[in-house]
């Protein structure tokens, strides 16, 4: 489709610029005449996302099935990375990881998986002027995230 737009334009503009000055007889071949296509011209599909890290430029083909039976998902909040907090007019947001490849999210006090669904027995305060975010079980275990501490570790000798 390119092509044909690019040999139209050029055989608009009149028949000393559509065929090339050198070429004579039956050699003579228009300029605008080209064998590219989209796909050889567009190369961008084959490239990975430069703001993921190198090992995360494939899809993650692992995916957590929903619980059958009415079984709660088995979430382990020490696990957990804490990967950024985010604030709205309404809500703060906190965005967790796990070490299986699951990703959390901390919504107005409720703890949601990746498909949105709320994870029973897990809640949170998000302390966003601190950078801390802490979760809560049903059993009143507390574990603190502090957004940057993984950073500062890296950091020291």
């Amino acid at each position: 489709m390119i092509s044909a737009t690019i040999v139209f334009l050029l055989a608009a503009a009149g028949p000393g610029l559509a065929q090339s000055p050198s070429a004579t007889g039956a050699e003579a071949m228009p300029i605008g005449v080209t064998t590219h296509t989209v796909s050889s011209l567009y190369t961008g599909d084959r490239v990975r996302d430069p703001f993921l890290p190198a090992a995360m430029g494939v899809s993650n083909s692992r995916r957590v099935e929903d619980a059958k039976d009415g079984a709660p998902e088995a979430v382990d909040i020490h696990a957990m990375i804490l990967r950024g907090l985010l604030k709205d007019s309404l809500h703060d947001y906190a965005i967790f990881s796990s070490e299986g490849g699951g990703n959390y999210m901390l919504r107005a006090g409720k703890f949601y998986n990746d498909r949105n669904k709320l994870v029973p027995g897990i809640s949170g305060r998000i302390k966003l002027k601190q950078k801390t975010v802490e979760l809560v079980t049903a059993e009143k275990d507390v574990q603190v995230f502090r957004l940057g501490e993984e950073e500062k570790e890296k950091e020291k000798p």
